[in-house]
Protein backbone atom coordinates (compact mmCIF):
# COMPACT_ATOMS: atom_id res chain seq x y z
CA UNK A 1 0.00 0.00 0.00
CA UNK A 2 1.31 3.43 -0.95
CA UNK A 3 2.17 5.89 1.78
CA UNK A 4 1.53 9.46 0.65
CA UNK A 5 3.14 12.23 2.65
CA UNK A 6 2.61 15.97 2.25
CA UNK A 7 5.38 18.14 3.66
CA UNK A 8 4.15 21.70 4.05
CA UNK A 9 5.00 24.86 5.95
CA UNK A 10 5.78 28.51 5.49
CA UNK A 11 8.50 29.42 2.96
CA UNK A 12 11.91 29.26 4.64
CA UNK A 13 11.15 26.60 7.28
CA UNK A 14 13.35 23.91 5.71
CA UNK A 15 10.91 21.76 3.73
CA UNK A 16 13.23 21.20 0.77
CA UNK A 17 16.16 20.13 2.96
CA UNK A 18 13.94 17.71 4.88
CA UNK A 19 12.44 16.23 1.71
CA UNK A 20 15.89 15.60 0.20
CA UNK A 21 16.93 13.73 3.35
CA UNK A 22 13.66 11.76 3.46
CA UNK A 23 13.88 10.83 -0.21
CA UNK A 24 17.30 9.26 0.18
CA UNK A 25 16.59 7.71 3.60
CA UNK A 26 13.34 6.06 2.52
CA UNK A 27 13.96 5.45 -1.19
CA UNK A 28 10.86 7.52 -1.89
CA UNK A 29 9.58 9.46 -4.87
CA UNK A 30 9.40 13.19 -4.25
CA UNK A 31 7.53 15.96 -6.06
CA UNK A 32 7.64 19.69 -5.43
CA UNK A 33 4.39 21.63 -5.87
CA UNK A 34 6.12 24.63 -7.44
CA UNK A 35 7.79 22.37 -10.01
CA UNK A 36 4.41 20.81 -10.86
CA UNK A 37 2.77 24.26 -11.17
CA UNK A 38 5.55 25.45 -13.50
CA UNK A 39 5.75 22.28 -15.61
CA UNK A 40 2.01 22.15 -16.28
CA UNK A 41 1.45 25.94 -16.26
CA UNK A 42 -1.11 25.70 -13.44
CA UNK A 43 -1.33 29.42 -12.74
CA UNK A 44 -3.44 32.31 -13.91
CA UNK A 45 -1.07 35.23 -13.41
CA UNK A 46 1.14 36.79 -10.77
CA UNK A 47 0.53 38.72 -7.58
CA UNK A 48 2.13 42.04 -6.57
CA UNK A 49 5.29 40.21 -5.46
CA UNK A 50 5.64 38.30 -8.73
CA UNK A 51 4.48 35.00 -7.19
CA UNK A 52 2.31 32.83 -9.39
CA UNK A 53 -1.42 32.65 -8.65
CA UNK A 54 -1.95 28.89 -8.60
CA UNK A 55 -4.99 27.16 -10.03
CA UNK A 56 -5.53 25.06 -6.92
CA UNK A 57 -8.14 22.62 -8.30
CA UNK A 58 -5.95 21.86 -11.32
CA UNK A 59 -2.95 21.34 -9.03
CA UNK A 60 -4.99 18.97 -6.87
CA UNK A 61 -6.08 17.01 -9.97
CA UNK A 62 -2.52 16.86 -11.35
CA UNK A 63 -1.18 15.57 -8.03
CA UNK A 64 -3.85 12.84 -8.02
CA UNK A 65 -2.66 11.75 -11.49
CA UNK A 66 0.96 11.73 -10.36
CA UNK A 67 0.11 9.58 -7.35
CA UNK A 68 -1.87 7.11 -9.49
CA UNK A 69 0.96 6.72 -12.01
CA UNK A 70 3.87 6.53 -9.52
CA UNK A 71 4.69 2.94 -8.53
CA UNK A 72 6.74 3.87 -5.46
CA UNK A 73 5.67 2.69 -2.03
CA UNK A 74 6.35 6.12 -0.51
CA UNK A 75 5.44 9.33 -2.31
CA UNK A 76 6.43 12.66 -0.79
CA UNK A 77 4.89 15.92 -1.98
CA UNK A 78 6.21 19.23 -0.72
CA UNK A 79 5.21 22.85 -0.94
CA UNK A 80 3.76 25.58 1.20
CA UNK A 81 0.56 25.68 -0.88
CA UNK A 82 -0.19 22.01 -0.23
CA UNK A 83 -1.74 22.88 3.12
CA UNK A 84 -4.54 24.54 1.14
CA UNK A 85 -5.57 21.53 -0.97
CA UNK A 86 -6.70 17.99 -0.21
CA UNK A 87 -4.43 15.15 -1.25
CA UNK A 88 -6.47 12.00 -0.84
CA UNK A 89 -4.99 9.46 1.58
CA UNK A 90 -2.07 11.66 2.59
CA UNK A 91 -0.58 12.33 6.00
CA UNK A 92 0.49 15.95 6.37
CA UNK A 93 3.65 16.98 8.14
CA UNK A 94 3.86 20.71 8.85
CA UNK A 95 7.44 21.87 9.31
CA UNK A 96 7.83 24.80 11.71
CA UNK A 97 10.81 27.08 12.28
CA UNK A 98 11.89 29.91 14.53
CA UNK A 99 10.96 33.27 13.04
CA UNK A 100 14.46 34.78 13.09
CA UNK A 101 15.71 31.88 10.97
CA UNK A 102 12.87 32.39 8.50
CA UNK A 103 13.66 36.11 8.25
CA UNK A 104 17.34 35.34 7.61
CA UNK A 105 16.58 32.71 4.94
CA UNK A 106 14.05 34.89 3.13
CA UNK A 107 16.40 37.87 3.20
CA UNK A 108 19.06 35.62 1.67
CA UNK A 109 16.56 34.80 -1.08
CA UNK A 110 16.03 38.55 -1.63
CA UNK A 111 12.36 38.55 -0.59
CA UNK A 112 10.93 42.07 -0.16
CA UNK A 113 10.33 43.13 3.46
CA UNK A 114 6.56 43.08 2.97
CA UNK A 115 6.64 39.45 1.76
CA UNK A 116 8.93 38.45 4.65
CA UNK A 117 6.50 40.10 7.06
CA UNK A 118 3.60 38.19 5.51
CA UNK A 119 5.42 34.85 5.81
CA UNK A 120 6.67 35.47 9.35
CA UNK A 121 3.18 36.42 10.47
CA UNK A 122 1.76 33.30 8.80
CA UNK A 123 4.31 31.15 10.62
CA UNK A 124 3.63 32.79 13.99
CA UNK A 125 -0.11 32.25 13.53
CA UNK A 126 0.45 28.67 12.30
CA UNK A 127 -1.48 29.25 9.07
CA UNK A 128 -0.15 26.08 7.43
CA UNK A 129 -0.94 23.95 10.47
CA UNK A 130 -4.49 25.27 10.77
CA UNK A 131 -5.12 24.92 7.05
CA UNK A 132 -3.63 21.41 6.95
CA UNK A 133 -5.86 20.40 9.88
CA UNK A 134 -8.85 21.45 7.76
CA UNK A 135 -7.72 19.51 4.67
CA UNK A 136 -6.09 16.35 6.10
CA UNK A 137 -7.30 13.81 8.63
CA UNK A 138 -3.77 13.13 9.90
CA UNK A 139 -1.58 16.17 10.59
CA UNK A 140 1.70 16.32 12.48
CA UNK A 141 3.75 19.41 13.29
CA UNK A 142 7.49 19.16 13.77
CA UNK A 143 10.03 21.81 14.60
CA UNK A 144 12.91 22.00 12.16
CA UNK A 145 16.21 20.99 13.70
CA UNK A 146 18.41 18.01 14.42
CA UNK A 147 15.53 15.65 15.24
CA UNK A 148 13.25 16.66 12.33
CA UNK A 149 14.38 13.85 10.01
CA UNK A 150 14.01 11.22 12.73
CA UNK A 151 10.57 12.55 13.70
CA UNK A 152 9.38 12.66 10.08
CA UNK A 153 10.54 9.08 9.43
CA UNK A 154 8.75 7.95 12.58
CA UNK A 155 5.53 9.61 11.40
CA UNK A 156 5.83 8.17 7.89
CA UNK A 157 6.43 4.69 9.31
CA UNK A 158 3.25 4.94 11.38
CA UNK A 159 4.87 5.26 14.78
CA UNK A 160 2.56 7.92 16.11
CA UNK A 161 3.84 10.42 18.59
CA UNK A 162 2.19 13.02 20.73
CA UNK A 163 1.89 16.44 19.20
CA UNK A 164 3.79 19.30 20.75
CA UNK A 165 2.41 22.78 21.12
CA UNK A 166 4.56 25.03 18.95
CA UNK A 167 3.78 28.64 19.79
CA UNK A 168 5.74 31.37 18.03
CA UNK A 169 3.63 34.38 18.95
CA UNK A 170 6.05 35.53 21.69
CA UNK A 171 8.86 35.42 19.14
CA UNK A 172 6.79 37.60 16.79
CA UNK A 173 6.20 40.17 19.53
CA UNK A 174 9.93 40.27 20.33
CA UNK A 175 10.81 40.72 16.66
CA UNK A 176 8.26 43.53 16.24
CA UNK A 177 9.68 45.33 19.28
CA UNK A 178 13.17 45.23 17.75
CA UNK A 179 12.26 45.88 14.13
CA UNK A 180 9.06 47.77 13.32
CA UNK A 181 9.17 46.64 9.66
CA UNK A 182 7.56 43.42 10.87
CA UNK A 183 4.68 45.01 12.79
CA UNK A 184 1.32 43.62 11.78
Amino acid sequence: MKRIIVITGTPGVGKTTLVKALKSSLNASAYNATDIVNKFKLYSGKDKFGAKIVKMKQLQDRIAKIIRSDKSQIIILDGHILCDIKVRGAKAIVVREHLKKIIYRLQERKYPDEKIKENVTSEALDYCGASAAYNYSEVYEIMNGKSALKEAISIINGKKRGTKEINLLEELVAIIKKDHRFAV
